[in-house]
């Protein structure tokens, strides 16, 4: 049984995923930067715009180790095209 095509949808599904995870980080990044511009001094609103920073950079960090998990989980498996090296430079790659 051909699996190519499953592991290319899945592929596309992942990418996507991460590309529109990469756009909310960056809104979420510069929502935090406001946040923080915007305290006026008071230490509340510092410490709330830092739990919103890393916030946003850990649920960043989580999809691109689900990217890495999938691609390990489908190099195990033996799915063609998941090579775990390949999928970790895919994920970096959305970085730069």
């Amino acid at each position: 049984m051909d699996v190519g095509p499953i592991v290319s949808v899945f592929n596309a599904l992942l990418t996507a995923g991460a590309a529109v995870s990469l756009a909310a980080t960056a809104f979420f990044v510069m929502l935090a930067g406001f946040q923080y511009m915007s305290a006026g001094g008071s230490v509340r609103s510092v410490e709330s715009a830092k739990g919103s920073l890393y916030n946003a950079l850990i649920g960043f960090a989580i999809v691109i180790l689900c990217r890495v998990v999938a691609g390990l989980v489908g190099g195990a498996l033996g799915a063609p095209g998941t090579d775990a090296a390949a999928q970790a430079a895919a994920a970096l790659s959305l970085l730069s």
